[in-house]
């Protein structure tokens, strides 16, 4: 069963200011994400500029995750999280001035959506890898279950704060408490002062170590699995958020906090699942979770495309958030535990790469929503995942 000591974790001083930073960051991803994507639909009404800005977000991940797992083990962790920090802090600050004078362009939103996940494909490598080592082997389960369930806790607070913010502030509001995070998020790492790896590795090539990590995980089948599901997931599921503030604008006729409360319900149902996953999961049952948590978030997918009603499309969202919370949950726990000490910041990038083919299906879905419109661009993205799903089963029955 997952170790139960989640309060000894916490009062672990480095686990603590590595733990509290990546939920403080977390809140301003989603936060950013609820508010670029209302500023872009009102000013462009494009569904596509509104997957672009998401899909730029992810697009460093598929570019260089594995590099930033293979970099992760030679700098310290700590370091590459604190300078991303930083950088994103300033990234805020400038274009909250931009936005409080009226001077902000979506190309500048699409610009700081891609320095952003720059710095989003070292948070499993650094970061995420970080917390393993603090917590060891025998609690990492226990601690990927509750970053798991802090950052869909962040899925839900940062959209309905963006949301807020917008109505009452404007863009600039958002990015300005964006900043402040930030920047507390780097106080917390500087309270670290324990050394756990991340530097001093075998001198060897960058390339030829990356290699090794991609080798390493084409050789164990269930690991392999891991990472289809994963690509299915990020290609077919998870773009569909992409499009809630699409429907809730377009469909729903919602406001800016409504629609930043209807992207809220998909985090709140994924810290639901998450802490239910934390305290009942039991290692046999992982993968089943990982899978059939992500069935539920496109079964969720293709209910929410039916609805008509807001109340009824934020239980939907919910329930595709329950399936995502599973999903995440097991993700970087079954990669973390298959994995070797030695192996695991490069397999870490190995999965961001997985990830991040996530612009695909942001593109798919952008493209489809301008075409067809939203509401049917989420459904035919939803069977399509169904499909993709039902050959993974067959070809790996290890994800089972």
């Amino acid at each position: 069963m997952v170790d139960r000591g989640l309060s000894a974790l916490l009062r672990e001083r480095d686990f603590f200011a590595v733990w509290m930073a990546g939920a403080l960051g977390g809140v301003v991803r989603w936060l950013e994400m609820l508010a670029f994507a209302v500023f872009v639909y009102d000013v462009s009404q494009s569904p596509f500029l509104v997957a672009l800005v998401t899909l730029l977000r992810m697009l460093p991940l598929a570019l260089f995750g594995a590099l930033a797992g293979v970099i992760a083990e030679r700098v310290d962790r700590r370091l590459i999280a604190l300078f991303g920090l930083l950088s994103m802090m300033a990234v805020s600050l400038a274009l909250g001035l931009l936005a409080l004078g009226g001077e902000v362009r979506v190309w500048q939103l699409c610009l700081a959506a891609f320095v952003n996940g720059l710095y989003w494909c070292t948070d499993m490598p650094a970061r995420r890898t970080l917390l393993s080592v603090i917590a060891g082997h025998g609690r990492t389960a226990a601690a990927m279950a509750l970053d798991s369930a802090t950052n869909s806790i962040t899925r839900a607070v940062g959209p309905a704060t963006g949301g807020l913010l917008l109505a009452a502030t404007g863009l600039h509001g958002a990015l300005f408490l964006g900043a402040g995070l930030y920047a507390l998020a780097a106080a917390m790492l500087l309270l670290v002062r324990g050394r756990h790896g991340g530097a001093g590795a075998p001198a060897v090539g960058l390339w030829r170590t990356l290699k090794e990590g991609l080798a390493f995980a084409a050789g164990d089948r269930a690991i392999v699995g891991i990472l289809v599901v994963t690509v299915i997931f990020n290609v077919w599921g998870f773009p569909y958020t992409s499009m809630i503030a699409v429907i809730g604008r377009e469909s729903l006729l919602l406001g800016p906090f409504g629609v930043g409360l209807l992207m809220s319900a998909e985090g709140a149902g994924a810290f639901l699942a998450a802490v239910a996953v934390a305290v009942m999961a039991r290692p046999p049952a992982y993968n089943r979770i990982y899978l059939y948590g992500a069935l539920t978030t496109q079964i969720g997918m293709i209910l929410l495309a039916a609805s008509s009603q807001p109340v009824l499309s934020g239980l939907l969202v919910l329930l595709a958030g329950l399936g995502a919370g599973c999903f995440a949950t097991m993700q970087s726990t079954l990669i973390l535990l298959a994995a070797p000490p030695e192996a695991r910041s490069r397999l870490m990038g190995v999965l961001v790469v997985c990830i991040g083919v996530g612009p695909l299906g942001f593109a798919h879905v952008g493209l489809m929503a301008d075409w067809l419109g939203a509401v049917p661009a989420v459904a035919i993205m939803g069977l399509e995942g169904l499909l993709a799903y039902a050959v993974a089963w067959y070809f790996w029955p290890e994800i089972r």
